[in-house]
């Protein structure tokens, strides 16, 4: 009985061991040497893409867009700040006030602004100017008005004339001392004087006449001025050729008429000594009614005009 228990004991842990070996083990041995096996094989083909000049693959790395924004390479050549062409900027050219050699001539001086006395159509400038010296004077013109500038002095002297915006319209060499014309734009207008080898008193004087308009379907209208003493007030107006102009001033007291075309006859002189006038015109054109307060004191006056 005893020797069974004894076999049965081993019969038992026989069994326990059979059973153990139909347990699958894990290959830690294989898997160690499959990992040696391939990182071996890795490491050679490594080395032989070195010696034959290769970089290894990289592993690419997503780009984002920041990057891409930012990579100096992606920012096409066309895309940098293009000049302005010089043409596309509107230049202005300012012609030299004094087109003399500085040897024979000092620059040009800030003279005085031609202002008008108010109920004045006309200013004066009176002045010194000195040998071989150019000075300026300035008027302010509106565009289209008509301006006359005349110019008298002891000695040689003569006008440049230059727009605001640097347009030349008299040059010294024309060797003029009197200018009239319709002001081409609104601003301020300069008047350069130009002594020679002497020293001269100079007179300038400026007329811009008061245009006077009839209105639509009226052939009579009122000029109204106030005139200072010994001062000159200047109308203009447009009428046609064979129409009949009359004018009667009022009050009339130390007033003197003239009227003349713009350019062409005289209609009636200041010698006349009148107040009033009709008569019919030559030409198509407009007309200088000037308005003289021979007295010493200022005068208001109505200037009744009818054109038919």
């Amino acid at each position: 009985m005893k020797k069974k228990k004894i076999f049965g004991s081993v019969m038992a842990l026989v069994l326990i061991v059979l059973a153990g070996c139909n347990v699958p083990a894990q290959n830690t041995e294989s898997d160690y040497a499959s990992t040696q096996i391939h990182l071996f094989a890795q490491a050679t083909l490594t080395k032989r893409a070195e010696e034959a000049g290769l970089a290894p693959e990289a592993t690419e790395v997503p780009t984002t867009d920041a990057t891409a924004e930012t990579s100096p390479t992606d920012v096409p050549a066309t895309t940098a700040p293009t000049q302005v062409p010089s043409t596309s900027v509107p230049v202005v050219t300012v012609i030299p006030v004094t087109p003399v050699p500085a040897t024979a001539t000092s620059p040009a001086q800030t003279g005085n602004s031609i202002n008008f006395a108010t109920g004045t159509t006309n200013g004066q400038v009176k002045d010194n100017i000195p040998a071989n010296t150019t000075k300026r004077y300035s008027v302010r013109l509106l565009q289209n008005q008509l301006t006359e500038v005349t110019l008298n002095s002891t000695s040689t002297a003569y006008i440049a004339i230059t727009t605001g915006k640097g347009r030349k319209l008299v040059e010294f060499s024309n060797k003029w001392t009197w200018y009239r014309d319709y002001a081409s734009e609104t601003g301020d207008w300069y008047i350069d004087v130009q002594t020679g080898a002497y020293a001269a008193d100079i007179t300038l004087n400026v007329m811009a006449p008061e245009r006077l308009s009839f209105a639509s379907g009226k052939d009579t209208l009122t000029g109204k001025a106030t005139i200072p003493a010994y001062y000159t007030h200047n109308f203009v107006l447009w009428a046609n050729k064979d129409q009949t102009l009359q004018i009667n001033l009022n009050p009339a007291d130390g007033l003197v008429l003239s009227i003349y075309k713009l350019g062409g006859d005289v209609l009636l002189s200041t010698g006349a000594g009148r107040t009033s006038f009709e008569g019919k015109l030559p030409v198509a054109g407009d007309y200088i009614i000037d308005i003289w307060n021979t007295s010493n004191l200022n005068r208001s006056v109505d200037a009744m005009i009818t054109i038919k």
